[in-house]
C-alpha cells in the first residue's frame, strides 16, 4: 500500500505531513513495515526530521540500504548528495536520481 503526499506548490508542509503519516502508521500497528521515500530533489528536508545522517550502505545484492529511525526506513536524495552541495541537475539527471530511489533500493519485508 502506498500513499503519496504531493503538490505543485512549494512550503504547504508535505514533508512534515508525509513524516507524521509515517511515524502515525509505524504507531498504529507494529506489525507492518513503513518506509518513507523522499524524491525532492532541490531541497530534501526528511533526513533533518527523521533525525538522520549518512549514506546508504550496499547490500549484497548491490541494492540501497535505507536508513532507519524511529521504526522507519527512510530513502531520500539527502543521503545522496553533501548537505551543502549545490544541486544543479536537470532533467534526465533528476529522471536517473529518481528511478535509482525507485528501483535501486532494498525492499522492506
Amino acid at each position: 500500500q502506498v500513499i503519496v503526499v504531493a503538490s505543485g506548490k512549494g512550503g504547504v508542509g508535505k514533508s512534515t505531513t508525509a513524516v507524521n503519516l509515517a511515524l502515525a502508521l509505524a504507531a498504529n500497528d507494529s506489525s507492518k513495515a513503513v518506509g518513507l521515500l523522499d524524491v525532492d530533489v532541490y531541497g530534501p528536508s526528511i533526513p533533518k526530521m527523521m533525525n538522520l545522517k549518512g549514506s546508504p550502505e550496499l547490500s549484497q545484492s548491490n541494492l540501497m540500504r535505507p536508513l532507519l529511525n524511529y521504526g522507519i526506513a527512510c530513502m531520500s536524495m539527502g543521503f545522496l548528495v553533501e548537505e551543502t552541495a549545490p544541486v544543479v541537475w536537470r532533467g534526465l539527471m533528476v529522471m536517473s536520481a529518481i528511478e535509482k530511489l525507485l528501483r535501486q533500493v532494498r525492499k522492506l519485508h
